[in-house]
This record gives structure tokens, sequence and C-alpha cells, in this order.
């Protein structure tokens, strides 16, 4: 809560107006710009997630959620070792194009439900809008690794990369795990991304916010074992 300096009145973390006598608790954020956000997210993740929270209009939300959706579709297409099922690389390519965004502005609105129910069961204040964004923004690694990771992986295995027939790892075995590698990192750092914005949305503990990304690795983990098995 946010002591009003005027009055006393306590406000809401991201009120920017109390509520007792409307003077300014702190300045407004109208629109987010991406390059700041995304360097902030690197520096301060932190105070990033703040500037996100604090923000009239959640920029790119939308265009984050259809870029991890086309990377979350390439990995189903990884997972699955589906390469074979594709006639050439340019139809692998465009299946992710084509379903990634959909299915990553689904994901988000699912995960971001999943994030703001056990936030406030663990008593958190976060507003679903703010979750949301939180979630969107904590996804930025696994776009980076779409758009640094993906095409070396392309250029090097092309739909190998996708099948065990032959297996990558018996390609190019040190390029696969070096690969692989920067993946799971990215994963990591999202998930570590969204640790910190849950902090600061909820205004709980890191303890808390770890309860939060465990319900997120559990569902996805469970989706992933629907998949394997479907």
């Amino acid at each position: 809560m946010i002591a009003c300096s005027v009055c006393g009145t306590p406000n809401d973390d991201f009120a920017v107006v109390c509520v007792s006598c409307k003077s300014f608790l702190q300045a407004k954020v109208d629109n987010l710009n991406l390059f700041e956000t995304l360097w902030a997210l690197m520096e301060s993740p932190r105070a990033a997630f703040r500037r996100i929270a604090l923000a009239r209009n959640k920029n790119y939300v939308i265009v984050l959620s259809s870029l991890a959706g086309i990377a979350g579709v390439y990995a189903v297409i990884w997972f699955r070792t589906l390469g074979p099922r594709f006639p050439n690389l340019a139809w692998l390519v465009g299946a992710g194009v084509l379903f990634g965004p959909p299915a990553g502005i689904l994901l988000v609105f699912m995960l971001s439900l999943v994030v703001h129910a056990v936030g406030k069961l663990l008593g958190g204040h976060g507003t679903y809008r703010n979750v949301r964004a939180v979630v969107t923004y904590a996804a930025v690694p696994v776009v980076y690794s779409l758009v640094l990771v993906f095409p070396v992986e392309i250029a090097l295995f092309g739909t190998y990369f996708f099948s065990n027939n032959p297996p990558p790892l018996v390609i190019n075995p040190a390029a696969y795990i070096v690969l692989l590698g920067m993946d799971g990192a990215a994963l990591v750092w999202s998930l570590a991304l969204l640790v910190e914005g849950t902090v600061v949305v909820n205004g709980f503990g890191r303890g808390r916010a770890i309860v939060v990304a465990c319900a997120v690795i559990g569902l996805t983990s469970l989706a992933a074992f629907g998949l394997r098995h479907a």
C-alpha cells in the first residue's frame, strides 16, 4: 500500500491518484516503450514489471503472446517428433506461423487465469489485467529463443531437428545439446521473470510467487504429458 503524502490515506500500490484527497501519488504511465521495457526486463525486472503494471495501455501483449505461441507450436512439433509429417521445411515453418498466434493468445489467457487464481488464494491483490501483462512479458526470453535460436536450429538440422529418423543428436551431437541448452535457459529465465512479476503485482514475497510459478509448471507438465500420450 502507498500512504498519501498529503492526507495519509492508504492507497493501492499502483494507484496514481489518492482515493481520498485526489493528490497525485506517482507518475502515470500511458504507454509502454517496447525496447525500453525489454531492456529493463534484463537490467531490473522488478522495476520493469512495476512500470508494466502502472501502464494504462498494456502495449504489445497480443504481439508477444502471438510470438510465444509460434515458439510453442514449434516446441510441440519437436516434442512429438512430427517433422516427418510435413512435406518440407516451409510447411513446418508455416504451421507455426499459422497456428502459433491463436495458440499463444489462448495459452496466455489460460495461464493468466491460473496465476491470478492461485495468487488470490495466497493473499495477492493483483488484477487479472496486470497478471496477464506479467505472464506475457515473462515470455520474452521464449521470444528471444524463437528469433535467435530457432533459425540456427533449422539452418543446421532442417526438419531433422523435429524428427527421430535419424535423431538430431546423431547428426550433430554438440550443436544439438548446445541449442537445446539455450532453449532450456530461455524457459528458466521466463520462469524467473514470472516469479519477479508475480511478486510485484500481488504484493507478496518471493516464496508465494514461487508457489504460483510451480502451479504454472504443473499445468504445462500435465499438458505436455497429455501431448506425449495423445
